[in-house]
């Protein structure tokens, strides 16, 4: 610290305050200190403060140079009228890097009312002295430059703070301009030529923000959650602010006393003791406190601030406490590591003090050696002066006497008295030497003690603290042996666990495959008991029709000894089992249904999967199911939409609502408690009140009472769901068993049951539901869109987009169904724009197109529509677009990155078709060995009825356009219900003219079903062939030729 305003204050040292031990010192400094002894400006670089204007009598605009290692002065830029900026005091200055030089920025200040140097041209200056310049110093070349300023330059302003943030950026606040004080904040960004000054608005009403400042401190706090200014001081406010920069967000700090906020034009510095606590170092001001504060700012846990005041009698005590706290908090390896730092330190430090002490040693040998030679000059001095006096007096005597004496004695005489007086004075230059040295040699082995006492006092610091450490880590390796100890004794308890559970899983494996060949070798008797309303195991399979989906199926073993929580979100699905709520090793069977012919009341829609759920004993207690919804919930007037609802395990599945159950906003599962299960699921209420069905008359149904249901009374006690009559045939279900799981937590043996796609239905119904969205009137439901790529061969692809309804058990489905096809992207989550809205894919313009790649979309325009998504439970087809992907040999080398936008929803996206085409060398190294073989055999095949389903595919998209043109719709639908390509129920939905769709929209729809087929079985391309044959005239006749034509030229 230098300078300032005050009595007894000296210019020519430096103030040193050392942080460690919270000591000042003054050093004296060699060179000529700044003529501007108080209101300067000052920046710290590197080891070099540069100092710049100020006040004595007059105002300065020289710029001054101090080396904190050599303690010297240097005049960089002498205060002169000539240049600028302006001779003034109360600026702000930063420092900056560009390119590796460094510069100094001087903005605004104060002067005389007279300018006194020339003018800068963009800049202000006001009657008052106050200007609103900035001017640049390039430090390498001693040279002021003019930057070119944009934004919102401040007006003429003197004694505010600006604080450097980051290299190129500073924070400007508060100050005093012609209009008064100021508590306006600035963002300032710095590059080589130009200033960018931004101001932020005060947004007023309840927001806080500092009042009105000049002659306050600013110093810049680092944190974890990034950089804050703190502001101390100022009038005529006296109180302290905090400013969160990247939030734009101010705090007012609390509980400081009047000796650290009454105080204005005084110094603030910053000291880091550890991540989370800052040391304020204040000093001076103007101000009726003449004592130094040390402030201590806390970041706490909380992501909040904690204050307070430091007594100086109490700093070094504090200082230890908190680098202790901090280093108990850190963990013992960080402990350990700053151990380890501190031992090294210690190491360092005591070769050191070895090499200081043999220096201190060598220092006062040649002190030894200098005194010694000192008294041998001295003697000889005095035995020359001895001689000098006997010569003077000879010489004296010789001229009393010239008679007596003769001339040539005389010369001889005086010859010698000279060459006396010479070894004289060179004797005297030589001790002259020898105190200076002497002198130097003394402060320098003072100030080696000083730092030897210096570093005794570190090291019984360090010494003190390691001792400290030593304990704690002591205490803490008792603690991890203890700790190791119980690891080791519980990974012997769950090694034990994990034994037993294995034994347990082979019995219950074991109990699965005896029960399966029960279902499968006899007729499924029905039961009496009130626990048991269908065989658990498999419940889809006993009572429920072919016309649902399945997508997969659970069984839980609980234990009713404890609580249990069972997450099936694979699945959309989840069960609270608590504590006595049932007998032990209750079995509880669940099976996820994607979709099938359900019947809702009138006036809502369903809004998740069907859940058939049945357990093996009575209930004691209720149980809590948990399922998901896909709708997007954001106010609490909505939660009210939604209802459970239940229906019997037979068709028809006419679900009715089911009183109680939980939604939240923001949430996508509601939750309900149940003593009865059978067909569980989630509808939503129309605001409307009418049905989201194309046909309302005779889908919605009014709601009867959950009691009043024909089944009720067989829904009892136990809650085993609804009776239904058993089939008397066995049914190939696909079971497959997977290994008992142990959860650490619950401890709940689950055997998972997992169907396929088991939704074939060659019988149409008249009570299909046809659900729509909510067209917006109370819900919005959320949709979910997926990409696959199956490689049909070598460089061709099918890549398919699919969209569901928002839920687990749909997407799982649709994986299920494509599963050897690689997925290509994350799902996309959406909501259709409009009521009966439809999602556009357009594909764009890419340079890959261009370069030997192909993309054919299967149909035109490719459209999703939001109620045939709705239909997915219909045909799970009808919801997809196909994208033929194809890349030539050879020429296709660039990866394929194939844009397509999806418009109609919210929000918009564009996804990506990504491929690599595969080397050509690679091609024809796989295939060179069996072309020959391959073709004869596929010719063979052709001419056998057996057909490639790649290949097949592909002839019929490119003959789309034509078969729409050559054949009749109904004659066609007929002929491939015959063949049992399609079923009746896809009959009916192609045929229907009051679907919304037009007849070319239906014949797009009813070619997509067949292809679809011909991608999992070729036959059916010939099975199509004969098909068009049949009709038996020259037109369909050339068709079949065609086709069968151009099979034969893509072998």
């Amino acid at each position: 610290m230098w300078g300032g305003y005050g009595s007894g204050v000296h210019y020519d040292v430096m103030e040193v305050y050392h942080l460690p031990t919270g000591a000042w010192d003054q050093k004296p400094t060699i060179g000529t200190p700044p003529p501007g002894t108080r209101g300067y400006s000052s920046v710290a670089i590197g080891k070099g403060i540069y100092y710049f204007g100020g006040r004595e009598v007059d105002d300065q605009n020289s710029l001054h140079s101090f080396d904190v290692d050599s303690f010297k002065w240097r005049e960089l830029s002498p205060s002169s009228s000539d240049h600028g900026p302006m001779k003034k005091a109360y600026c702000g200055m930063v420092s900056v890097n560009f390119d590796g030089e460094d510069y100094l920025i001087v903005i605004g200040g104060d002067g005389s009312s007279s300018i006194n140097t020339p003018k800068q041209s963009d800049a202000q200056y006001s009657t008052g002295g106050r200007c609103n310049e900035i001017h640049y110093y390039r430090i390498s070349s001693d040279q002021w430059i003019f930057p070119v300023i944009t934004g919102d330059r401040p007006p003429p302003i003197e004694s505010f703070t600006l604080t450097p943030v980051t290299n190129n950026t500073a924070v400007m606040f508060g100050g005093s301009t012609d209009n008064g004080w100021s508590n306006k904040l600035y963002m300032i960004s710095f590059t080589k030529t130009s200033v960018d000054i931004l101001e932020v608005p005060n947004p007023g009403g309840s927001v806080q923000w500092p009042e009105r400042r000049y002659g306050h401190s600013s110093v810049l706090i680092t944190t974890s959650s990034g950089p804050h200014l703190l502001v101390v001081g100022g009038s005529p406010a006296h109180n302290v602010w905090l400013l969160d920069i990247i939030k734009i967000n101010w705090k007012e700090l609390i509980n400081l006393p009047v000796n650290v906020t009454t105080r204005f034009r005084h110094s603030l510095s910053v000291w880091s003791v550890t991540p989370t606590t800052n040391w304020i170092i204040e000093f001076g001001g103007n101000t009726s406190y003449t004592d130094a504060a040390v402030i201590e700012l806390r970041y706490t846990i909380d992501n909040d601030w904690s204050t307070s005041v430091i007594p100086l009698d109490q700093y070094q005590d504090q200082l230890k406490k908190r680098v202790l706290s901090d280093w108990k908090n850190s963990g013992t390896e960080k402990q350990l590591q700053i151990f380890q730092d501190r031992l090294q330190l210690q190491r360092e430090r005591d070769f050191y003090e070895e090499q200081l002490q043999k220096e201190i040693k060598e220092k006062e040998q040649i002190q030894q050696d200098r005194d010694k030679e000192q008294q041998q000059l001295l003697q000889e001095m005095a035995t020359l002066s001895q001689q000098l006096d006997d010569a003077t007096t000879l010489l004296e005597q010789a001229e009393k006497d010239k008679s007596t004496v003769e001339l040539e004695d005389y010369e001889k005489l005086k010859v010698k008295v000279a060459k006396i007086l010479e070894e004289k004075t060179q004797v005297e230059e030589k001790n002259q030497i020898i105190t200076e040295d002497n002198e130097k040699l003394k402060f320098k082995v003072a100030d080696m003690e000083e730092k030897e006492e210096q570093y005794l006092k570190e090291k019984q610091i360090i010494i003190y603290d390691v001792q400290i450490l030593k304990t704690d880590i002591s205490d803490k390796d008792k603690v991890i042996a203890k700790l190791t100890s119980q690891v080791e004794e519980q990974s012997q308890n769950e090694k034990q666990i994990i034994t037993d559970l294995k034994e347990k899983e082979l019995y219950i494996a074991k109990l699965v495959k005896e029960r399966q060949e029960r279902v499968l070798k006899q007729p499924i008797k029905e039961t009496s008991s009130i626990g048991l309303q269908f065989n658990y195991l498999i419940p889809s399979m006993d009572s429920l029709d072919s016309s649902v989906i399945i997508a997969g199926q659970k069984l839980f073993i609980l234990q009713g000894d404890r609580s249990d929580s069972l997450q099936w979100e694979k699945y959309g699905f989840r069960l609270e089992c608590h504590q006595g709520a049932v007998s032990k090793d209750t079995e509880v069977a669940v099976t996820a249904l994607a979709g099938g012919n359900f019947k809702v009341p009138k006036g809502t829609v369903l809004v998740s999967a069907v859940y058939a759920i049945s357990v093996s004993k009575a209930l004691l207690k209720p149980l809590v199911i948990e399922l998901q919804h896909c709708v997007d919930l954001r106010n609490t007037s909505q939660t009210g939409c939604l209802k459970f609802v239940r229906a019997p395990l037979k068709h028809p599945y006419q679900f009715s609502i089911v009183e109680g159950g939980s939604f939240r906003v923001g949430k996508r599962y509601g939750s309900i408690k149940r003593e009865q299960f059978c067909c569980m699921g989630i509808i939503a209420e129309m605001s409307n009140g009418d049905t989201p069905s194309d046909s309302e008359s005779e889908e919605g149904y009014e709601t009867p009472p959950e009691e009043s249901t024909e089944e009720t009374h067989n829904d009892s006690g136990n809650g085993a769901g609804e009776t239904s009559e058993r089939t008397t045939s066995p049914i190939n279900t696909g079971l497959s068993q997977e290994s008992v799981t142990d959860d650490s937590n619950q401890k709940v043996q689950e055997v998972v049951l997992f169907s396929g796609a088991s939704n074939v239905s060659n019988e149409s119904t008249e009570d299909e539901v046809k659900q729509k969205p909510n067209e917006d009137k109370g819900v919005t439901l959320l949709y979910t869109g997926m990409m696959y790529h199956e490689e049909k061969k070598v460089n061709q692809w099918m890549t398919t987009f699919s969209v569901v309804r928002d839920l687990e058990v749909l997407q799982q489905y649709l994986e299920n169904k494509h599963s050897k096809a690689e997925q290509d992207g994350p799902f996309v989550i959406f909501k259709y724009n409009q009521p009966d809205g439809i999602l556009q894919l357009c594909l764009q313009d890419t340079p890959s197109l261009e370069s030997g790649w192909t993309v054919h979309p299967d149909q035109s325009p490719m459209q999703i529509r939001q109620y045939v998504v709705d239909k997915f439970t219909d045909n799970p087809m009808c919801s997809s677009i196909h994208i033929s992907v194809y890349a030539k040999p050879g020429i296709a080398k660039d990866p394929l990155h194939c844009p397509i936008e999806l418009t109609g929803i919210d929000p918009s996206i564009i996804i990506y078709i990504n491929r690599i085409p595969t080397l050509l060398s690679m091609i024809e190294s796989t295939s060179s060995s069996s072309s020959t073989a391959s073709i004869s055999q596929t010719r063979r095949e052709t001419e056998e009825g057996t057909f490639r389903s790649d290949i097949a595919h592909r002839v019929m998209t490119e003959c789309t356009g034509m078969i729409k043109e050559l054949l009749d719709l109904n004659t066609l639908v007929d002929k491939l219900l015959e063949k049992r390509i399609i079923n009746g129920r896809q009959k009916n939905q192609i045929t229907d003219q009051h679907c919304g769709l037009t007849a070319d929209q239906r014949m797009d729809k009813l070619l997509s079903l067949v292809k679809a087929s011909i991608q999992v079985n070729g036959q059916v391309f010939h099975l199509f062939v004969e098909i068009i044959k049949q009709e038996d005239t020259i037109i369909t006749d050339s068709l079949a030729q065609t086709l069968l034509d151009n099979y034969r030229r893509l072998l």
